[in-house]
């Protein structure tokens, strides 16, 4: 237990800046918004002039229309929430994919298994640091959205807001230990970051666009974004859907603890897709 909370320790501490960086970025992002309801509410009629001038398309990208915009609800999850998962997601995404096989490719991490840690103290010494930081980095966020609620005509408690944190928490969970797991699998954690950077995208691009057309509706409904509780959560948390991303997400850190026990572990470099050639041809010699 103590080579865990040494690995904890010393990877949270790895993470002090990151946390500043993107938590303040976020914190920051919801004074903004949080202030700005107040002269968005003060000038609503110019407001509503303009958004109606709006493509319909436009509005149901963000999951909402006009009238929907003025209420507290719709205006926080147009520019609120709607983007906190993706902003999250690619700090878990980076983080994930790194989290492992950055010091397996630089060389480090033969060094330090060779140290008596264990590789599954090492593991979830890390894993547990990194869902730390991601939690560190929304607690932040959460107090710069909630920092101005009092004074604000928003009528959202900070209980209320707390809500759409907790479903960007699985949703960073769930990008994090993709990542995690396919760099596990996959011989680079760049083609990991890569790859699931794309499905955290698509899958907002398709959600997003899923009012439009029935069809991509259907599509949307493989990737994890769909199931993001923002404002919505307000009002109606969907349990069923958190605890599903969840599990998943420990499912997938499960598996890249399984994949990380059995495998070899590089001295440096990045590594390679080993194609089996079933069969030769020798060339003739004269």
């Amino acid at each position: 237990m103590k080579r865990f909370w040494t690995t904890f320790r010393y990877t949270y501490q790895w993470f002090r800046g990151q946390i500043l960086g993107w938590g303040i970025g976020i914190a920051a992002l919801g004074l903004l918004i949080v202030a700005f309801y107040d002269v968005f509410g003060e000038r609503q009629a110019d407001f509503m002039k303009m958004i109606e001038s709006y493509p319909p398309e436009f509005l149901a990208f963000f999951g909402t229309d006009a009238k929907g915009m003025m209420s507290p609800e719709g205006y926080l999850g147009m520019y609120g929430f709607s983007f906190l998962p993706i902003i999250i997601g690619f700090f878990a995404v980076l983080v994930g994919s790194n989290l492992i096989a950055g010091d397996e490719e630089h060389g480090r991490l033969d060094l330090v298994i060779a140290h008596p840690v264990g590789r599954t103290a090492f593991y979830f010494g890390r894993l547990v640091a990194f869902m730390g930081a991601t939690v560190s980095i929304l607690v932040l966020g959460w107090l710069g959205f909630c920092v101005l609620l009092n004074g604000s005509s928003l009528e959202i408690t900070w209980g209320e807001m707390t809500l759409p944190f907790i479903s960007s928490l699985a949703q960073a969970l769930i990008y994090g230990t993709l990542a995690l797991l396919l760099s596990m699998v996959l011989p680079t954690r760049n083609f990991a970051s890569i790859i699931s950077g794309l499905v955290m995208v698509v899958g907002y691009v398709l959600s997003s666009m899923a009012s439009l057309n029935e069809n991509l509706g259907t599509v949307s409904k493989l990737f994890p974004y769909t199931y993001f509780q923002g404002s919505e959560a307000f009002t109606n948390l969907n349990l069923t859907w958190l605890l599903a991303l969840f599990g998943v997400s420990a499912i997938m850190a499960l598996l890249a603890w399984w994949r990380f026990m059995r495998r070899d572990i590089r001295l440096s470099g990045e590594g390679s897709f080993r194609l089996q050639i079933p069969f030769h041809i020798q060339r003739k010699t004269t």
